[in-house]
């Protein structure tokens, strides 16, 4: 299983609800609201729950007051934002992704996230089977070495 879905909105990071004296709100319930959205026009199955990995790819526009030089230089990946930390990204669409895509956060085994600017501002994630991550990067990591053998008996 494994499921690519793209928010198309700009990267949110989690905040705690406030408290007043009469009661209690999410400052953050609009964008949960908007992100749910998204992800349940994009998956119809029922929720995951098993382990799983969720990569997370968050996509921040340049800042319109950035010259053409620091853009050019956000958009190679040469400056990152600095805006807000993965973690506080995460779980904000961690929290999307309960009860549609996954059963509940507490079965997330691996997360890995990754914040540039794009010309495209948005959140892709991917959620995938915990093994099958697994074995999907442990063939990768057997892969890179068998080409650096064959590099090794070109040269040698």
């Amino acid at each position: 299983m494994k499921v690519e879905l793209y928010i198309p909105l700009d990267p949110v990071p989690w905040s705690a609800p406030r408290i007043s004296k009469t009661h209690c709100y999410d400052t953050r319930e609009k964008d949960k609201r908007a992100a749910r959205y998204y992800i349940a026009t994009q998956y119809d199955g029922e929720p995951y729950d098993k382990y799983v990995a969720i990569v997370f790819l968050f996509a921040f526009l340049p800042p319109k007051s950035a010259t053409k030089k620091q853009r050019e230089a956000m958009l190679k990946q040469d400056i990152i934002p600095t805006k807000c930390d993965c973690t506080n990204l995460q779980k904000l669409y961690e929290d999307c992704l309960k009860g549609i895509v996954i059963t509940d956060d507490r079965n997330v085994r691996v997360v890995s996230s990754y914040k540039c600017y794009d010309e495209r501002g948005g959140v892709s994630i991917i959620v995938q089977d915990a093994k099958e991550y697994f074995e999907e990067h442990l063939q990768g990591i057997k892969d890179a070495v068998e080409e650096g053998k064959k590099q090794e008996s070109d040269i040698g």
